[in-house]
């Protein structure tokens, strides 16, 4: 079966639908209406039936034989508060957002782009197929929280999915290949929130004060020897601080300040242990400081982690449909993704599909204004997806050694939750 020629004989419907979802993108927790409801209604003209969940996405399902296997394909939907530019790293760009403010910087566009047009393919092929195929598409990825819901809802209304698999496209990787790391694919996540409280006082009495900025400055360099001290060497582990805001008047010393940041770790032990001592810096300092603290963490992800039998699936089925030479060796991404939800409790992958194209000017970083995508290399994503789908059917690996992360997705739930 060829199927980089059938993905190929789909490309102005994938292209058509990526257009669309990149002219009229939508941003924030619950506000893809419009996305959401174009969705469906392709869902519906491709015969497919669905579920809308609340504040989650859509479930949709192509039933295959009663004792087959099942695969999740998973794709995100939402865009980001960014203006776009008009232009990209070579010139104009084919498509540009006609909403102000709004823009598809992180390829969610192209996602559901290949997702949609797997479906299409998948279903042309119902009565062949050896298993069945649920499709997941979420709102509100993008630090919302909204694939909790999914999750959620799998475990209510009992949908099974044996294998999972999500690909992200990826500024660094050539259009026309994929990615798949053997491992961690992408980080996990801590985005914290840190309030500290003091003492208000003159600037020429600065004895009389309890500095909440000096306070901070001792934290601060505390969590500098931190990635040292107490995470071992061969580990990925970074922490930024992004946002700080502390006092209003030159001679006034400030009694509040806040500040955002984040941490993120290619696996879960080396994040929970500098997350561990970071809290201990906290109780700590801000006592010698004569100061307290008030600690928020909106958005706690686990590192997305691809199951070695389904990763050498993936890498085999690309080789055999994209050819020998299809598979793009990278980095692991040192940023998050929710689909962590899903791989942490069904084995499976998360792959990058290949955006670059210098010629074209696509190349730029994700979350930029210059952000563009090579639409061919979503050819190859899709083609790619479909291999590893059709070839599991057929020869499903022996995934025995996968352990979930937690017993429930209510229990992950709350895991995240209490970080």
């Amino acid at each position: 079966m060829d199927l980089l020629a059938m993905a190929k004989e789909q490309f102005s419907y994938t292209v058509e639908l990526r257009r669309h979802f990149h002219e009229y993108p939508e941003s924030g927790p619950e506000e893809q209406v419009q996305t959401m409801a174009y969705i469906m209604d392709e869902l519906k003209k491709l015969d497919i039936p669905y579920e809308q969940v609340p504040g989650g996405g859509i479930f949709a399902f192509i039933p295959g034989p009663p004792d087959g296997k099942t695969v999740l394909l998973r794709a995100d939907m939402d865009a980001l508060p960014i203006q776009e530019s008009e232009t990209n790293l070579a010139g104009p760009k084919v498509c540009v957002s006609k909403i102000p403010g709004v823009m598809h910087g992180c390829g969610h566009d192209g996602h559901l782009a290949m997702l949609l047009t797997e479906a299409k393919i998948l279903k042309s092929m119902q009565k062949e197929l050896k298993g069945s195929i649920l499709l997941m598409f979420e709102e509100g990825e993008e630090g919302h929280g909204n694939g909790q819901n999914l999750c959620l809802y799998l475990q209510k209304h009992k949908l099974h999915a044996d294998i999972c698999y999500a690909s992200h496209v990826r500024w660094d990787v050539p259009a026309g290949k994929v990615a798949c790391n053997r491992g961690t694919a992408m980080s996990g996540l801590y985005h914290f929130e840190l309030e500290l409280f003091g003492q208000a006082g003159h600037g020429s009495r600065p004895d009389l004060a309890h500095s909440t900025l000096d306070c901070f400055h001792e934290i601060y360099n505390a969590l500098q020897t931190l990635r040292l001290r107490y995470v071992r060497p061969n580990a990925s582990l970074t922490w930024s601080i992004g946002s700080i805001h502390a006092g209003e008047r030159f001679n006034v010393v400030p009694d509040d300040l806040v500040c955002q940041g984040s941490v993120r770790f290619l696996d879960k032990d080396s994040g929970m242990a500098f997350w561990a001592e970071f809290r201990r810096v906290l109780d700590s300092v801000c006592p010698l400081n004569y100061c307290s603290y008030r600690l928020r963490v909106p958005e706690f992800q686990l590192p997305t982690i691809n199951t070695p039998a389904c990763t050498e699936l993936f890498r085999a089925a690309a080789k055999e449909y994209l050819g020998p030479d299809s598979i793009y060796e990278c980095e692991p991404w040192m940023a998050s993704e929710t689909f962590s939800f899903i791989c942490n409790m069904i084995p499976g992958v998360n792959s990058f599909t290949g955006i670059r194209n210098d010629r074209y000017g696509s190349g730029a970083n994700h979350h930029t204004p210059e952000f563009d995508l090579a639409e061919e290399g979503l050819i190859y994503g899709i083609a790619a997806a479909l291999g590893y789908v059709l070839n599991y059917f057929e020869s499903p690996p022996d995934l025995s050694d996968f352990q979930p992360v937690c017993e429930s997705m209510e229990s992950l739930i709350a895991m995240l939750h209490n970080a």
